[in-house]
């Protein structure tokens, strides 16, 4: 399996990125974040706007699609064995260092993979039109890929951490996010957890982790829904609707996550590499490539 060359390391976003960030996450209701990023996709380029009116439906009413088998067995075989080559490192305590996803540190709870970006199958799967075709479709402009990560989640922990409380997301004034399981996922491996709906109703907007007992208070157990699911089975998903990670009991979980956004994040990728064969910038601006 190739790996693209990496051009750039440690790419910071723009100051005036860094800015806008700062207001955008101050607008917390959701019907107000639509408007202001319905008017700046008016000045992004020109570009088709797909038909896909059953995925758009589902994204809008519920804030998720979902693809299953979007993998074949093999395929996603493949990105297995190409994922469990590399070190991974904990992003809430970089001092400990890389580790491989088979000897994690006692207390790590996700080993994120630094070098995700550089493998040429995830930027093939990255630029996926059934993937861009709704991207495209729910921003009503064109969009940008943002980003490319895998992670590891462990189990063997007791209480959640960080993204495994429930919280919503705030990387840009609207954007997406593709999950693919890599590995296979049940209720004891660390499922996604989603609040269906979430995404657009002015509810429990506070920039903070959410508890389980207020999240179903607010939002009814029946609305809480538990995404388990094969090796090789996706989702899109509009992660301003609060949502986690669950904390795995047993085992490991391998999950890889594109990000495309209709402004520029400051989460965007810190690596720039060569351009994919698989680059089509009439379709989408990428942020990983020169």
């Amino acid at each position: 399996m190739s790996c693209l060359e990496i051009i750039h390391t440690k790419i910071k976003p723009r100051i005036i990125t860094r800015v806008w960030h700062r207001f955008q996450e101050r607008l917390r209701h959701p019907r107000i974040r639509n408007l202001i990023a319905s008017w700046l996709g008016l000045f992004r380029p020109h570009v088709d706007i797909p038909s896909c009116p059953d995925r758009l439906a589902e994204l809008y009413k519920d804030g998720v699609t979902f693809f299953p088998q979007f993998l074949s067995r093999n395929e996603i075989e493949e990105i297995k064995l190409e994922l469990e080559k590399y070190n991974c490192f904990d992003p809430w305590h970089r001092e400990i260092g890389e580790f491989t996803y088979t000897q994690n540190p006692v207390g790590t709870h996700v080993g994120q993979i630094r070098l995700a970006a550089t493998i040429e199958i995830l930027h093939k799967l990255a630029l996926d039109s059934r993937i861009i075709d709704v991207v495209t479709a729910y921003f009503g402009c064109k969009p940008y890929l943002d980003s490319i990560q895998a992670w590891w989640s462990f189990s063997g922990n007791d209480q959640p951490q960080e993204a495994e409380n429930f919280h919503r997301d705030n990387d840009a004034i609207r954007f997406l996010k593709f999950f693919l399981y890599v590995t296979e996922v049940d209720d004891l491996n660390g499922p996604h957890i989603f609040v269906l709906g979430s995404h657009r109703e002015a509810k429990l907007l506070e920039r903070r982790r959410l508890n389980d007992e207020e999240v179903a208070d607010t939002f009814g157990n029946h609305r809480i829904r538990s995404f388990t699911g094969k090796s090789g089975d996706a989702f899109i998903e509009d992660t301003y609707g609060i949502h986690k990670g669950q904390l795995p009991v047993i085992g490991k979980r391998l999950l890889v996550q594109f990000r495309y956004t209709t402004t520029e994040s400051v989460f965007r990728s810190p690596l720039i590499v060569s351009t994919s064969r698989y680059y089509q910038p009439s379709r989408i601006t990428s942020l990983l490539y020169e």
